[in-house]
C-alpha cells in the first residue's frame, strides 16, 4: 500500500510543524472542514506523486492568511508585489486570497489589464482558509499516468474531433448517462460546456451542481434548493462537481466563476467553490455571461499548452465575439498539461488551407448576383447563388474558428470558387460582351471616387498614371480600382483588391502580322490564377492560347502567361486595344493595351499570317 501523497491536519500547529517538516505527504489544514475529507480521498486516486509547479512571474497576496499557508504559496511565484497597482508591466500574474478576499470589483482591473496585454493570469482560492490550503497543496502534485482527457457538451452539435479520448455531444448527452461518464474514470482534463450560471451545468436531463454540504451564510440569496423547493433537476440526475476525479476541469457555462461580490447565490452553492474543494487542482471558469461555444472548446483542446494558460487559449479564441476577459483559471498550469507535453499528445497544428477571404469574396458574389449587374437568366447565377449560401453559413464562427471544420469548409469553398474563377475567364475568352465586363461602368455610375493618388509606373505611351478607388453607394455595389492615363484614357479597371495586371506588348504590328503579349498578374493568394485576352468585336484577329492557368505558391507572387495576337492580313489598319484579363476568387482585373495596325511592308506582304 503506497503512502497518502496528502495528509490532512485539523489543528494550526500540527499543520505548521508538518509544513516545516517538509518530508512527508502534503499537508492540509482542514481545521473542523469535515467535509474535505472526501476531495481529499479522491485525490488519492488523481495523483501518484508530486511534482514542482512551474512559478508565475509575480504574485500579489489578498489578504492575510497562516504562515506555515504563505509558505507553501510563496514557492508559486517568483517575486510577490504588496498591491495589485504594483505589479510589473509584463509577466504571469498569480492572484491568491481566500473568495471573499478576492472580490472582484478590486481585481478586476488586474483581470482586464492582463487579458488586454495577453499576460497569463492564474488565481489561487477557496471559500476559506481551509479550501485555500488545500488548493494550494494540491498545486505540488501529478496527475497519474494515462488518465483520460475528455469533452461533454450539451451544446456541440458537430462532429468529434481527434485529441480527446471520451467526447460527448449533444446527442450523446441526450442518450448517455452523463453521470457515469462524468464520475466513472479519473480524467487528466475534462470540459463539460452547457448552459447554466453559478450554482450549476446543465447536460440535458443532469446537472452539474455546486451545492455544498457547508453551511450557508443567514439570509443569504440562494438557487430553489436553498427554500427547501427541491432542485430544477432529478435528484438522482445531480452530479457534484466536488465528485469529479480530474487534474484539470473545465466548467463552461456563464457565471460559473464569479467573483465575491459578483455573484447571485451563497458561497455554499457556488460551482466553483465545490469544485475547487474536491480533488481538481485547476479549475477554469467564467467570470461573468459567456459566449463560448465549439471553437472555445477546441482551443482548450487542442492549444491550451501553447497560450500559457488553458484560460488564456479559450479567452483569445473567444475575443471576436466577448471582447472582455471571460474565462479565469484558478490553480496553476494543471499536471494535466504537463503530463500531454511529456508524451507529445498535442497534436501539431495543421497548415493553412489556402482559401479566399471570407468578406472580400463574399462583397464580391452580392455584386454580381444582387447587384443588378447580371440578369436573372445569367448562366452561371444558380452556382454563384449556391457559393454565396455556402458561405454564409460557413461565416458562422462556429465552423469559421474551429479548425476541422474550418478546413473542411475553406476547402469547398476555394474549390467551387476556383472552378467559377474558370467558368468566367472561359466566358470572357469566348464572348467579348459578357455582362460581367461591363463592372467599370455600372459599378462606377454607383460609386463615389476618392481622390486620385500618382503611381509610381507609367502607362505604356510614357505617360504618369493616376489611380483612385470607386466606393459603392450602396453595400452591394463592389468597389473598384481605375488607373488613368491622360492620353490613352482609363488604362486599366478591376475590382477592389483583385489582382494586379502588368502588360508587356509591342506598340504596333503591321497587318497580316502578330503581337507577342506577356501578361503578368500579382495574385492575392496561393492558388489559381487565370489569364487570358479579350479582343474587340472590330478587330480582325485571333488570340492564342485562348487561356492560361497559372499557379501562384503564396500570396503576392508575380505570375506570367505569353499570348500571340495574330492580325489578319485583311485587318484595317488604324489604333486598337486589345484587353488582358485576370480572375482570381471572383476578383476581375480588366487592362486596355493600345497598339497601331499599319499597312503591311512590301516584303510582308507575301508573308502568311501566324
Amino acid at each position: 500500500m503506497t503512502d497518502p501523497l496528502f495528509a490532512p491536519y485539523t489543528e494550526a500547529d500540527d499543520y505548521a510543524r508538518a509544513v516545516v517538516a517538509g518530508d512527508g505527504p502534503l499537508p492540509v489544514w482542514t481545521g473542523g472542514r469535515t467535509d474535505l475529507a472526501a476531495g481529499l480521498a479522491l485525490a488519492g486516486q488523481v495523483y501518484a506523486g508530486r511534482r514542482t509547479p512551474a512559478p508565475c512571474d509575480t504574485g500579489v497576496l489578498f489578504g492575510e492568511v497562516p504562515a506555515a499557508l504563505e509558505t507553501l504559496l510563496r514557492p508559486l511565484a517568483r517575486t510577490w508585489a504588496a498591491e495589485p497597482g504594483r505589479l510589473p508591466g509584463e509577466g504571469s500574474v498569480l492572484l491568491a486570497g481566500t473568495y471573499a478576499q478576492l472580490r472582484g470589483d478590486e481585481v478586476q482591473q488586474v483581470v482586464a489589464d492582463a487579458y488586454a496585454a495577453g499576460r497569463p493570469l492564474f488565481l489561487l482560492t477557496g471559500r476559506d482558509v481551509h479550501s485555500l490550503s488545500w488548493v494550494v497543496a494540491k498545486q505540488y502534485a501529478r496527475v497519474v499516468p494515462g488518465a483520460a482527457v475528455g469533452v461533454v457538451s450539451e451544446l456541440d452539435t458537430a462532429e468529434p474531433v481527434p485529441g480527446a479520448d471520451v467526447w460527448c455531444g449533444a446527442e450523446d448527452v441526450r442518450r448517455l448517462d452523463i453521470k457515469e461518464v462524468a464520475l466513472g474514470r479519473v480524467w487528466r482534463r475534462v470540459l463539460f460546456h452547457g448552459n447554466g450560471k453559478d450554482d450549476q451545468l446543465n447536460l440535458g436531463q443532469f446537472t452539474l451542481c455546486g451545492a455544498s454540504p457547508v453551511a450557508a451564510l443567514p439570509g443569504a440569496a440562494g438557487p430553489k434548493c436553498a427554500y427547501g423547493l427541491g432542485c430544477t433537476k432529478p435528484m438522482d440526475k445531480l452530479i457534484p462537481a466536488r465528485g469529479i476525479r480530474a487534474a484539470e476541469l473545465v466548467l463552461a457555462n456563464c457565471f460559473s466563476g464569479a467573483l465575491a461580490g459578483h455573484a447571485m447565490y451563497d458561497p455554499k452553492y457556488l460551482i466553483l467553490l465545490d469544485a475547487l474543494d474536491g480533488p481538481a487542482q485547476t479549475v477554469v471558469a467564467t467570470l461573468t455571461a459567456c459566449d463560448g461555444q465549439r471553437p472555445e472548446n477546441l482551443a482548450w483542446l487542442t492549444s491550451a499548452a501553447a497560450a500559457g494558460s488553458a484560460a488564456g487559449a479559450v479567452n483569445d479564441v473567444l475575443r471576436d465575439i466577448n471582447p472582455y476577459p471571460s474565462f479565469a483559471q484558478f490553480g496553476l498550469q494543471s499536471s494535466g498539461l504537463e503530463e500531454e507535453a511529456e508524451a507529445g499528445t498535442q497534436p501539431s497544428p495543421a497548415e493553412p488551407v489556402p482559401a479566399p477571404e471570407p468578406h472580400t469574396l463574399g462583397a464580391r458574389l452580392a455584386g454580381l448576383l444582387d447587384s443588378g449587374l447580371l440578369g436573372p437568366d445569367y448562366p452561371l447565377r444558380p452556382r454563384l447563388r449556391a457559393l454565396a449560401d455556402t458561405l454564409l453559413h460557413d461565416v458562422v464562427r462556429t465552423v469559421a474558428l474551429a479548425p476541422p471544420d474550418a478546413r473542411r469548409s475553406l476547402a469547398a469553398i476555394a474549390k467551387e470558387t476556383t472552378s467559377l474563377d474558370l467558368a468566367l475567364a472561359h466566358r470572357f475568352a469566348k464572348h467579348h460582351d459578357d455582362p460581367v465586363l461591363r463592372f467599370p461602368t455600372y459599378f462606377g455610375e454607383r460609386s463615389v471616387a476618392d481622390a486620385p493618388v500618382a503611381l509610381d509606373s507609367s502607362c505604356a505611351c510614357g505617360r504618369p498614371l493616376t489611380a483612385y478607388r470607386r466606393r459603392g453607394r450602396v453595400p452591394v455595389i463592389t468597389d473598384t480600382v481605375q488607373v488613368v492615363c491622360a492620353r490613352c484614357g482609363d488604362v486599366a479597371n478591376s475590382l477592389a483588391d483583385a489582382a494586379e495586371l502588368t502588360v508587356k506588348a509591342p506598340a504596333e504590328t503591321a497587318a497580316g502580322g502578330a503581337l507577342h503579349v506577356v501578361v503578368e498578374a500579382r495574385a492575392r493568394r496561393a492558388g489559381t490564377v487565370n489569364l487570358g485576352i479579350v479582343l474587340p468585336l472590330y478587330l480582325d484577329a485571333r488570340v492564342g492560347p485562348v487561356l492560361r492557368r497559372v499557379e501562384a505558391s503564396r500570396p503576392g507572387e508575380r505570375v506570367h502567361a505569353e499570348f500571340t495576337v495574330a492580325i489578319a492580313p485583311g485587318a484595317t489598319p488604324q489604333a486598337y486595344y486589345f484587353c488582358p484579363y485576370a480572375v482570381q476568387d471572383l476578383g476581375i482585373s480588366v487592362s486596355r493595351v493600345h497598339f497601331t495596325l499599319r499597312p503591311p511592308g512590301p516584303d510582308e506582304r507575301e508573308r502568311p499570317a501566324p
